[in-house]
């Protein structure tokens, strides 16, 4: 990078750090992109490709006549609604599996890929004009060269599950509006590296090692990719997506380093707040020993042995049976009762559990005890600004992303969910706290506001989160996060159906009655969608002369194709040839057609030939025959036989 680039990236950086706001003057450029150029996505995910099928309790579908529509095409409806342009179609880790490591229950629960599930959701997107990231919903898959072996097949080929050439190959051409997502989120502590004695003594040291592993299995998945012809958008992750043991103002330092050969990758970060990391750990002291040890519960956070408890008195429980002697047990809610008056009412903070109407009943239980990190003797919970706090942070690191590595940013996940031991105002996986809310408003609306403009899929829309009123649409279901928030839309453009005749050429364009003369045709898929059972029209002068159908023609695709006109019926005189390929539905462009001209002469004439022209007058008893040869003319009478 150029030093006037580099000087504005740190302006930039440094003038967000300081007001939150960051205003852009150009567009940055790196690896040759214009990032200006990328597709601006914006759309959500949760919905998984298994969601395809028909849901007999559904509306009709519109995409797929006779059938109810299914839980994926009512949610594409949805996003469309709503102004998103791009969906995330999420599927079951087949390497993690396979092999017993994948951390969902049942193992898989995001749906194992069939072929067939993703052509149909290709016609749903197609039907919508969106775009569709393609989500390996995996974690482990970078643990060892077997899983890494196992992940590449899957994606190219050979493999049992995605046949002999894999996703890619077998989707290639069928639509160019796929960004595939090759892993969903890398488990940095399954990597060999991680394990080694050096890293687990110094791992913050470690992520660097970490991040160079995590770039080598990326880049060799892009590798084959584009070696594979393939030349569709690819996203890859940051680290800390997961997890990772950088401070959040260093985040941007996990993000895989990447070179392309047709310059579409994305870089993404998922955009959430993990409530414990975000609070001081709090636990039931069952024994009453001022320390964390067996048979005691942690209540928020993962709490070592041997830890020291403090108490504060403000940390308090819902008072559900009104008992006198009634104890904090699970699944009681705890509340910080910030006037200390045993009513949860405004301005005290809810601790873990579902958030209590205002007017509850709060009860003390001194044995609630926390972890006092900073030794001040107060519980330190989150409020607003701790959101706001990180949502700055995570935004800097997109920009740093942007200043250092070169890629375009689209995080595809981020929400409200801000893990099991958050204080929900509605739980499950579409459910959202008062501060995560606030954390994800303020990403949005710095994506939103400042240019580069930044895409995103939130999480999630679906009709498995169990969020109470969740329905089919999880989060986007009205009365829910995803339509609390204020977010701008995404344009959303119609696919581009198109079939150019790019070449057109006869034998010769001076022609004897009776002859038969060949059309050669060159059509090739210049669009956005493979087409399929389209015709290949010859016409001479509105008469049609021939027609072919084409099967299939992937996109960027070339077809020859030859015709053959038989002008033994053919009066002479002078004919336009005109090829015509389609029309497709949808087709707006007018590429698909050429003509031609050409003479048919009587089958006696004598053919024009290089230096040679012939002039036969049939009906006088004399014909002159003047032949040019070079500089003189030579004059020959004769008369005709009688």
């Amino acid at each position: 990078m150029g030093r006037s680039r580099r000087s504005l990236a740190i302006f930039l950086l440094v003038s967000l750090a300081i007001s939150g706001v960051a205003l852009f003057f150009r567009s940055y450029q790196a690896h040759g992109l214009d990032l200006s150029s990328s597709p601006l996505l914006g759309g959500w995910g949760g919905v998984r490709l298994k969601d395809v099928s028909q849901n007999f309790t559904g509306p009709s579908s519109i995409v797929f006549p006779g059938e109810r529509a299914s839980n994926f095409e009512q949610i594409a409806i949805r996003e469309s609604q709503l102004g998103f342009n791009a969906i995330r179609a999420s599927f079951a880790p087949y390497c993690s599996v396979q092999y017993g490591l994948s951390n969902s229950s049942p193992p898989d629960f995001m749906g194992n890929y069939t072929q067939g599930e993703l052509a149909r959701a290709l016609s749903i997107v197609e039907y919508f004009n969106m775009w569709i990231i393609v989500d390996y919903h995996g974690y482990a898959e970078f643990t060892n060269s077997t899983m890494i072996n196992c992940w590449l097949s899957f994606w190219f080929g050979p493999n049992r599950a995605t046949g002999p050439t894999g996703v890619v190959g077998a989707f290639r051409d069928e639509y160019s509006r796929i960004v595939w997502e090759p892993l969903n989120e890398p488990d940095s502590g399954s990597f060999p590296v991680s394990t080694t004695p050096w890293c687990i003594q110094n791992p913050v040291q470690c992520e660097t090692n970490m991040t160079a592993y995590a770039s080598e299995q990326y880049q060799s998945w892009l590798n084959k990719d584009r070696r594979m012809g393939d030349t569709h958008w690819v996203v890859a992750q940051n680290l800390c997506s997961y997890a990772c043991d950088l401070d959040r103002t260093h985040a941007y330092l996990d993000y895989p380093k990447l070179n392309d050969t047709v310059q579409r990758v994305y870089e993404s970060l998922h955009t959430y707040v993990y409530y414990p990391k975000m609070v001081e750990h709090v636990a039931y002291d069952a024994n009453n020993n001022t320390k964390f040890e067996f048979g005691d519960t942690a209540i928020v956070g993962f709490i070592d042995d041997n830890t020291p408890l403090s108490s504060d008195s403000k940390l308090k429980f819902v008072n559900a049976t009104t008992k006198v002697g009634e104890t904090w047990s699970r699944g009681k809610a705890v509340i910080y009762d910030a006037n200390n008056d045993n009513i949860f009412d405004t301005g005290d903070i809810p601790v873990t559990g579902i958030v209590p109407p205002l007017g509850t009943l709060l009860k003390s239980d001194s044995l609630i005890r926390f972890v006092d990190s900073d030794a001040n003797g107060v519980w330190d919970g989150w409020n607003n600004s701790t959101g706001d706090t990180a949502a700055r942070q995570d935004y800097l690191n997109m920009l740093n992303e942007t200043s250092r590595l070169g890629w375009p940013v689209l995080n595809t996940e981020g929400g409200a969910f801000c893990g099991s031991m958050c204080p929900y105002v509605a739980p499950g996986a579409a459910g959202y706290s008062s501060v995560s809310l606030r954390y994800i408003q303020d990403i949005v609306s710095y994506e939103d506001s400042n240019i580069p403009r930044i895409g995103r899929l939130l999480w999630a829309a679906a009709s498995w989160t169990s969020t109470p009123n969740g329905g089919v649409y999880g989060a986007l279901n009205p009365g829910q996060w995803g339509t609390i928030i204020s977010s701008g839309t995404f344009t959303t453009i119609p696919i581009t159906h198109d079939v150019a005749v790019t070449s057109f050429d006869v034998s010769d364009t001076t022609i004897r009655a009776g002859a038969k003369v060949l059309v050669g045709v060159n059509v090739r898929n210049v669009g956005e969608i493979g087409e399929k059972d389209f015709n290949v029209t010859l016409s001479s002068n509105n008469t049609i002369i021939g027609e072919q159908t084409v099967a299939s023609l992937p996109v960027e695709a070339v077809l020859s194709l030859s015709f053959t006109w038989n002008t033994s019926q053919v009066r002479p005189g002078n004919y336009v040839l005109t090829v015509v390929a389609g029309p497709l539905k949808g087709q707006a462009i007018s590429d698909n057609s050429r003509t031609i001209g050409v003479s048919v002469i009587d089958g006696r004439q004598s053919l024009p030939s290089d230096g040679f022209a012939v002039l036969v007058l049939p009906s006088v008893s004399a014909a002159i025959i003047i032949a040019a040869f070079a500089g003189g003319l030579t004059m020959i009478l004769r008369r005709k036989a009688a």
